[in-house]
């Protein structure tokens, strides 16, 4: 069956059914201002498993320059994904990976048309952007179209925000619509989760061993990081990068001689310990292959690991019951979960694809979901203020349910998308902290050049992952002083009203204001506007590689003024007077600058 609703300048279509499986719909609207819901029902007179049904949205492109989405492959065709796509690509949804949801923006940062479609629990599949047969904009969303459960009633609700208002407003709005759906159940977020932590990932990967990560703990203290991750590695002897080994979840004795003192000297120097678990993966070298080989959604010969079906109750009880007893066994602060997004039944094969009266369920996201509150609910009885870390994309609106932590996806060396990645996450988690993805660099670059990474960061709380022993007495001066710039303005660059321009650009322009203090970074050669709301104080921060940067007024001001470098020695004190208008300010590579009223 197909409706139609106009509403507007909107055309929203609703196709379900077929010849075999009759289906009704319903479609109705309601609006909050200029904020307009389309709520929808689909129902059968019997349980059946739905076909796919077809959520479309037209619309006239009136003063639409971009289309933001929530993670990185938001446009399959670039992963920095700010444009207008052609209709026909999608990118996926569902409890474990994105969110249904984008903004279409003009030029200047204004909404126009931003789209959240309430269920962020099971697949759905989104095109969003230009329909050329029509010369309008059309957003397609599917639904069913992976495998799920026999049902009798669907309901949903399409929002979509028409007000003329800041794109980031928009998508922060989104973000606390969710909230109330959800009914605020969002995993709570301890103090320690907002303290610079460093990883062992990047530079050590699986060669880890237990009197390098104290090192390595005890000199990145001692420049300002609070927590330690450590990453794969430290449950195998393998260094193949592999997950053959998964599974067991036994520390290497080989590596980790005595795990549960090597953690209490850790915390002695004032870190929190993270432990890194691959959440899905069962290993054909692991010792509970054969209990679990049957209860797989699929197997990966390439690493010679299957996905852990969590509809067995087993499986969900022995990871349960695995994270609680690491957690336990040795005193941890947090775990990092990963890989939580191979839980898609897109990718199910064999027996998988069957009904099994040894579930509970057959529905994978209500698994999920189970399993996902069982671990934070036994891992919060032994730690209230349990740190639990997912990663890009696994971000959407119900995974806030579960961690709280959200850390940008990889990209070593590639501080550009480090920030991009970072807006998208801060505008989108709520009070959720967004961490940055590990910083690396050469040890031969500038520290000009490497300061890059801490600035296109400071919005978020940065994780680093150098070998400090390999650091020069220059890197590690600049490192220490950009972590003690962060924590001096933390609430500052966390807490703050977030402003942020031209994300088709990767966010160039980026500004936080608390009280009377406002922060602003710049990150290429454009215009900033400052003294433009009731701030007294400014700091604007060079990440344009120039030596000036240019700043407009809305009247002249007087202000004494502190000019640092990279290094955090201050090269200038001067009384700066700064006209109405367009002006240009002398400044160090990679140095800021603080303007006092």
């Amino acid at each position: 069956m197909k409706q139609l609703l106009n509403t507007g300048q909107l055309s929203v279509h609703l196709q379900a059914g077929t010849a075999e499986t009759p289906l009704e719909v319903t479609l109705s609207e309601r609006r909050e201002n200029e904020v307009v819901f389309i709520d929808f029902t689909i129902t059968s007179t019997e349980a059946v498993t739905f076909p796919e049904a077809v959520l479309d949205v037209h619309f006239p492109f009136v003063n639409m320059h971009s289309c933001w989405t929530p993670c990185p492959n938001g446009n399959p065709k670039s992963i920095r994904n700010k444009g207008i796509p052609e209709w026909w690509p999608h990118y996926d949804s569902l409890i474990s990976k994105a969110a249904p949801v984008g903004s279409f923006y003009s030029q200047d940062g204004e909404n126009r048309l931003s789209y959240a479609l309430s269920d962020a629990n099971e697949s759905v599949k989104i095109h969003a952007g230009a329909y050329e047969e029509e010369r309008v904009g059309r957003i397609r969303m599917r639904l069913f179209s992976s495998p799920s459960v026999q049902r009798t009633e669907y309901k949903g609700t399409l929002r979509l925000d028409l007000r003329a208002v800041p794109y980031y407003e928009a998508i922060e709005d989104m973000s606390s619509w969710y909230e109330q759906l959800f009914n605020n159940q969002q995993m709570a977020v301890p103090q320690a989760a907002l303290e610079p932590a460093y990883s062992s990932w990047y530079s050590f990967h699986q060669n880890l061993s237990q009197q390098e990560i104290e090192d390595q703990c005890r000199l990145s203290s001692e420049i300002g990081c609070k927590t330690i991750i450590l990453d794969d590695g430290w449950q195998t002897d393998d260094n193949n990068r592999g997950y053959k080994f998964c599974g067991d979840w036994q520390v290497a004795e080989s590596r980790f001689p005595d795990m549960r003192g090597h953690v209490e000297r850790v915390q002695a120097m004032g870190m929190k310990y993270i432990l890194w678990l691959s959440v899905p993966f069962i290993g054909k070298g692991s010792r509970i292959w054969d209990e679990f080989k049957d209860n797989l959604l699929f197997y990966t010969e390439e690493h010679e690991c299957g996905t852990l079906d969590p509809r067995y109750p087993e499986a969900r009880r022995y990871l349960i019951d695995t994270y609680r007893r690491v957690v336990a066994d040795y005193n941890l602060d947090g775990l990092k979960l990963d890989f939580i997004d191979e839980f898609n039944m897109s990718m199910a094969e064999g027996t998988a694809l069957s009904p099994d009266p040894a579930r509970d369920t057959e529905s994978l996201p209500q698994a999920v979901d189970l399993l996902m509150m069982g671990i934070r609910e036994s891992l919060t009885r032994i730690n209230p203020e349990i740190m639990i870390e997912f990663r890009q994309t696994y971000i959407g609106p119900m995974i806030r349910k579960y961690g709280n932590i959200f850390r940008v996806h990889d990209c070593p060396n590639d501080s550009i998308m480090n920030r991009m990645s970072i807006m998208d996450l801060r505008m989108f988690s709520g009070n959720t902290a967004v961490h940055s993805d590990m910083f690396i660099w050469s040890n031969e670059d500038s520290a000009e050049s490497a300061s890059l990474h801490f600035i296109n960061t400071l919005f978020s709380v940065p994780q680093l992952s150098l070998d400090m022993k390999e650091l020069s007495s220059e890197h590690l001066h600049m490192s220490r002083h950009w972590l003690g710039f962060w924590r001096n303005n933390r609430d500052l660059l966390l807490k703050g009203k977030l402003k942020s321009s031209y994300p088709e650009m990767q966010y160039p322009l980026i500004e936080s204001q608390l009280g009377n203090r406002k922060v602003v970074t710049v990150h290429a050669r454009m215009v900033s506007e400052i003294f433009n709301s009731d701030e007294q104080e400014v700091i604007l921060i060079n990440g344009a590689m120039e030596n000036s940067l240019f700043v407009k007024l809305p009247q002249a001001v007087s202000a004494g003024a502190l000019t640092y470098d990279c290094l955090g020695n201050m090269v200038r004190e001067q009384a700066l007077n700064l006209d109405k208008g367009l002006n240009e300010i002398e400044m160090p590579k990679s140095g800021y600058i603080v303007l006092r009223k």
